[in-house]
């Protein structure tokens, strides 16, 4: 192979000003809307005013969600179970609603604890 340029020396010139003629055609085209757009740093009213936030900010987001998730999941069937029985058979003396969801929210809690337990230890099924 040899050590030329496959183009002439004139030509590289020629391409050079193609490319610069190309270049001012399209911010010719492109210069009237950006004189019209506001400065970057300026706070100028966005059309669909879409939430920007850091990859901060939505890992704060996601975790709040995956916690709401997760809360749910514990604590929605104690309490459906603790309104059923309050309408169907009620409660002993001394016992409530509040004090049943409480103990089915601890129960819930200490299954998966006793799961996760059991899942690093590798026993049980």
């Amino acid at each position: 192979m040899s050590s030329r340029p496959l183009l002439p020396a004139a030509s590289e010139g020629a391409s050079d000003a193609l490319e610069e003629a190309k270049f001012r055609a399209r911010m010719a085209r492109v210069g009237p809307e950006a004189a019209n757009r506001p400065p970057r740093g300026s706070r100028a009213p966005e059309r669909g005013h879409r939430l920007r936030l850091g990859w901060k900010g939505w890992l704060v987001v996601d975790s709040l969600v995956v916690l709401l998730v997760v809360a749910g999941v514990v604590a929605w069937p104690p309490i459906q179970a603790c309104r059923y029985q309050d309408q169907t058979v009620g409660f002993y003396a001394g016992d409530s609603v509040g004090k049943c969801i409480r103990r089915g929210i601890a129960d819930r809690l200490d299954t998966a604890d006793q799961r996760f337990k059991r899942l690093i230890r590798r026993s049980g099924q």
